[in-house]
């Protein structure tokens, strides 16, 4: 029996790195996936891997700047293409982002509003677009099934340790901001929600096999985690009903925060 028979998924920076761990997680359950990145050859090579374990499971790719969507002179022909996208869709991840290795005074500006675009402002409204067909779907299998077994979609963001912990490294500082504000916006959002759609936040450490990771130069202070270890507890909040409006650590200590 695959945990996600049926359901579709769209994963954010699902070309690369953990969006695409967690795609090919999703997709060995059973979930059809819809993969949303910039690089569109990246993209067809990862959703030529992608198994496909059920009949009638299809995946297919988005090529997409998610940083367009806050462009004032693209943003409506944008919106629609993704709301078209958000349709059908149970799983919604979060995961696309990019990090930041200045100290703050030598940070440019651009780069400062690209950070807190990608990392904050987009899940916002990928959120919002997913807000109303998320709950005509919760709706929907909530009729067809009992309040017993009621499988709720989810809205997973991918956080970070260095958002709201003791961890802290120099140069981070609007990483860190973007991240800790994602925190705020999913613990609101699934009080919002009341239950009918799941959010929750999931706060990874250093993953050294993503690039993100091979490419920092603070594992010392943060230590590391595996993908593999990420991607399991990815897909456990994705697939526990009872996980809802929690942000949780996922890192080489083996720790866990709730709300």
């Amino acid at each position: 029996m695959y945990k996600f028979a049926g359901q579709k998924a769209l994963v954010t920076g699902a070309s690369k790195g953990l969006g695409k761990a967690i795609a090919e997680k999703l997709a060995s359950q059973g979930c059809s996936v819809t993969l949303l990145a910039r690089n569109e050859e990246l993209l067809r090579k990862t959703v030529e891997s992608l198994p496909l374990v059920t009949s009638g499971q299809t995946h297919q790719v988005l090529q997409f700047d998610l940083l367009s969507i806050v462009n004032e002179a693209s943003k409506t022909n944008n919106n629609t293409r993704l709301a078209t996208s958000l349709d059908g869709v149970s799983i919604l991840v979060n995961c696309a982002g990019v990090t930041t290795k200045s100290l703050l005074p030598k940070l440019q500006n651009d780069e400062t509003l690209s950070t807190l675009n990608l990392n904050l402002v987009a899940p916002i409204i990928l959120s919002k677009l997913a807000y109303i067909p998320m709950l005509k779907m919760s709706r929907k299998l909530l009729k067809n099934g009992t309040e017993d077994s009621f499988q709720s979609p989810v809205i997973l963001n991918i956080s970070s340790v260095l958002s709201f912990t003791n961890k802290a490294v120099p140069g981070t500082s609007v990483y860190a901001a973007s991240k800790a504000g994602l925190l705020g916006f999913t613990t609101a959002l699934s009080a919002e929600f009341g239950g009918r759609v799941r959010v929750n936040a999931l706060l990874p450490g250093l993953i050294p096999e993503t690039e993100m990771g091979s490419a920092s130069n603070i594992e010392a202070e943060l230590g590391a985690v595996s993908l593999s270890k990420v991607v399991d507890k990815a897909s456990e909040i994705i697939g526990n009903n009872k996980i809802n409006g929690q942000c949780i650590i996922c890192d080489n200590d083996s720790t866990e925060f709730f709300k």
